[in-house]
């Protein structure tokens, strides 16, 4: 059941898994697959409660192909656009910034190894985006997962973030926007694994928030630690 306001209500979160219908992904022998993918996509963004109040936790296979052909596709069309449709412009300011010597020899060769071989380099983006994203996928559910343990809030074990982390990925259908669409995917699939973890596990709001936090206040206090011991090295070797 779900609320006016859009949020899934406790009897909601209760049912058991078992006797959810799933989700139009976890359905698509009944529609199809593109029309699946569709409507999980917009579940996805503007119904999430509805989503993973349907959401099933014995279907990881599906979950994980919907999330890495998601990802994978339109991280593949962002790179290919950013690359050809890009890469004059920035060939152009590189050659403006060269002329009036403005540049260093170290960002001239990493600028020459980021845009040399587009054709080889193509065909390794298509090639290696998959897999990457399957890794990526399993790490950070399992990331998330382990937050949430140490946090008490794993209700309804590992199926259940991995769930929320696999659909929680659909926003980044907008890294196929050079420029912005990076970083509004990231902020927009935060909120909505943590709306996930919410319906998945059974919490509230908070645990669900501190879960999805947890891991990148973890990475920026250690960047802050490692840049610390960088400084404190180079301040001991200046002596």
């Amino acid at each position: 059941m779900v609320s006016p306001t859009g949020t899934a209500t406790s009897e909601a979160s209760a049912v058991p898994f078992d006797t959810r219908t799933g989700t139009p992904w976890e359905r698509r022998q009944e529609t199809g697959a593109w029309r699946a993918w569709r409507d999980t996509l917009v579940e996805s963004l503007f119904e999430p409660a509805k989503l993973f109040g349907a959401a099933r936790t014995d279907r990881g296979w599906a979950q994980a192909g919907f999330a890495v052909a998601t990802i994978s596709t339109f991280s593949i069309v962002g790179q290919m656009l950013n690359r050809f449709l890009l890469g004059p412009w920035r060939q152009r300011a590189m050659e403006s910034l060269r002329a009036q010597r403005l540049v260093s020899p170290i960002v001239e060769k990493l600028f020459a190894a980021g845009t040399g071989h587009s054709g080889r380099v193509a065909i390794a983006v298509v090639l290696l985006t998959p897999p990457i994203v399957f890794v990526f996928l399993y790490v950070n559910a399992a990331v998330t997962h382990a937050c949430a343990t140490l946090l008490g809030q794993n209700k309804r074990g590992f199926s259940a973030t991995f769930a929320a982390c696999a659909y929680g990925c659909a926003p980044l259908v907008l890294l196929a926007i050079p420029g912005c669409g990076e970083s509004i995917a990231i902020v927009w699939a935060a909120i909505l694994t943590g709306i996930g973890l919410k319906h998945m596990h059974g919490i509230g709001s908070g645990g669900a928030t501190a879960t999805v936090l947890a891991p990148y206040l973890l990475m920026c206090c250690g960047v802050c630690a490692l840049a610390g011991l960088f400084a404190a090295e180079r301040g001991g070797l200046g002596q």
